[in-house]
């Protein structure tokens, strides 16, 4: 009885899934229809996406005891340096190289205090919130530390924040991105990451529009 009951079942799907397919043969508005709505909804979410990439996102931000003294014993230098990392091995031998390779590329006063700042992937579906920043001492390296859905603007609203916290202009130093392009502005539409500093850069131009108030990128 129970076979004869699934065999049942089976035709009457079979069935349904015939007159379905005949209908939509015949009659195909409906389709269309349906494909249309689905297309019009991911392109609004598509440019509502881009339009919102270069807000700044951020609610403000939030310093623990370490992050604070790297930031105040890094303003009493004759400018405020931030050189962005990409997380890796966290050990000091990373930051070494990375410090000495921003000096031979930017030109780095020797004396000037530098901060390295390190942001981490959030959950992408965030849209904005309250920045934490962690202080972290690696080696003797001053290391701020936070995670944001979009690094871009997270990078820029600390920046305006440091700004307005120290009194000083900052100057952020970052290293040019390899590949390409479209794929990585893709990337950062999709997850929040990409080329960081040209987004940065933007993002910065529409929260500052004075010029010489806009904290410096440089990229080399």
């Amino acid at each position: 009885m129970r076979s004869r009951g699934t065999a049942a079942c089976l035709v009457i799907t079979l069935i349904f899934a015939y007159t379905t397919v005949v209908n939509i043969i015949e009659r195909p508005e409906g389709i269309k229809i349906a494909a249309w709505f689905i297309v019009a909804i991911i392109v609004s979410s598509l440019v509502s996406r881009v339009l919102r990439s270069t807000e700044l996102r951020l609610e403000g931000v939030e310093y623990d005891d370490a992050a604070r003294k790297f930031v105040d014993s890094a303003a009493e230098g004759l400018s405020l340096r931030i050189i962005a990392n990409r997380p890796n091995t966290g050990q000091p031998q990373e930051y070494a190289r990375k410090l000495e390779e921003a000096h031979r590329t930017h030109h780095l006063p020797a004396d000037d205090p530098i901060l390295f700042l390190e942001v981490r992937p959030g959950d992408a579906s965030e849209f904005s919130g309250v920045l934490s920043v962690t202080g972290v001492n690696v080696g003797g390296f001053h290391v701020l530390r936070t995670s944001s859905p979009a690094i871009p603007n997270a990078i820029a609203g600390l920046l305006l924040d440091l700004r307005d916290r120290t009194g000083r202009i900052p100057h952020a130093y970052f290293g040019w991105t390899e590949g390409n392009p479209v794929a990585y502005l893709l990337k950062f539409l999709a997850f929040g990451e990409g080329d960081t500093a040209p987004v940065c850069r933007e993002v910065l131009r529409q929260a500052e529009p004075a010029p010489e108030k806009r904290p410096r990128i440089h990229v080399g």
